[in-house]
């Protein structure tokens, strides 16, 4: 996750709409990922930081796409999910499935409405630019990324609390590389949409 924020800070320059928020995308995870190895450490639990990190994922997520699409209707719609979600997000962690586990059902509302935003990008910016010029759209390379991560962590999330009762540290690992590869993926479609910055051409939508 450095090379894609290292990639992003260089041309800040040039970053417009919804990818002035995502470059900090990359060194969210990555603190996350550092606070996860700590705590886990030092205290043996890391799970209230998952918490954390799903819940400010989303957050930077669906403010990406506020600061992504210009038509008022969809930002106001964006303001309501966004407070939705937070309330959802609380209610989860403190009282549906607590700090014993990871947030799930927040992951589940979380890729729910992403991927929800980011068809109805591609939706958009199909109708206005040809699909040769989809390559070097830095917001539609990073979209196709979030959307394969959150696609393959649905039934992670949803499977891992049960793992975490049987304490199978087998599987969990094998969940935790298979994460790992995703999130990998969508280091590389990150890097690649930075890279192409400097071709980014503002469009409202």
């Amino acid at each position: 996750m450095l090379v894609p924020f290292y990639l992003a800070r260089k041309r800040r320059s040039t970053l417009t709409g919804g990818l002035v928020m995502l470059q900090w995308v990359p060194a969210f995870l990555f603190t996350i990922y550092c606070c996860t190895l700590v705590a886990n450490k030092i205290w043996h639990n890391n799970l209230p930081l998952l918490h954390f990190g799903i819940f400010g994922e989303s957050l930077l997520y669906i403010k990406i796409y506020y600061d992504e699409f210009q038509n008022k209707a969809i930002k106001h719609r964006i303001k309501l999910l966004s407070i939705f979600f937070t309330v959802f997000a609380l209610i989860d962690s403190f009282f549906i499935e607590g700090f014993k586990g990871i947030n799930s059902y927040t992951n589940l509302a979380e890729s729910i409405i992403i991927i929800a935003l980011s068809l109805l990008f591609f939706e958009k910016n199909m109708s206005y630019n040809k699909f040769t010029y989809f390559r070097r759209t830095p917001m539609f390379i990073a979209s196709i990324g979030i959307v394969i991560y959150l696609s393959g962590t649905i039934l992670l999330y949803l499977t891992t609390n049960y793992f975490i009762d049987l304490n199978d540290e087998f599987t969990l690992r094998f969940i935790y590389l298979i994460n790992s590869v995703l999130l990998l993926l969508m280091s590389v479609l990150f890097s690649w949409a930075f890279s192409l910055a400097k071709f980014n051409k503002a469009v409202a939508f």
